[in-house]
């Protein structure tokens, strides 16, 4: 399995010297970015006005993660205790068509291993991010 390390995945084939320093220079620059840069490129050239997650993914990430997340949606709402009194919910377009959203999505306390490994298997096939690949960009 490959690692994603800055906006480009790293892979255990061997790589031209050339290529190598390209994909270091690249990473390096997208760590030196600022916060809200890097905030601003995960949305990509998307109009998202929101970030929308599957609860049933965010806990298929190792614990870690889920922990670093928690403290930062902790400090979201420690920042801005009243910020929205209307309740919000998702929908699904495919194309220019509303869809239910998929059960598999929507169901965290029943996952669905298949499905949940086939979005996985599909992570790994795109190898850039991109504002396509990269998240909930809408």
């Amino acid at each position: 399995m490959s690692d994603f390390i800055g906006g480009i995945r790293e892979t255990p084939a061997p790589i031209d010297q050339d290529v190598q320093a390209l994909i270091d220079r690249v990473n390096a620059e997208h760590e030196a970015q600022s916060g809200y840069d890097r905030l601003w490129g995960w949305f990509g050239l998307s109009r998202a006005s929101w970030l929308t997650m599957p609860r049933v993914l965010l806990h298929e990430m190792p614990d870690d993660w889920q922990k670093r997340m928690a403290v930062l949606l902790e400090e979201f709402d420690d920042a801005f205790p009243n910020w929205c009194d209307q309740q919000v919910y998702v929908t699904a377009k495919q194309g220019n068509r509303f869809e239910r959203l998929r059960e598999w999505l929507c169901n965290y306390r029943h996952p669905d291993r298949t499905a949940i490994q086939e979005a996985r298997t599909l992570a790994d096939a795109n190898p850039i991010k991109s504002p396509n690949n990269g998240g909930g960009h809408g």
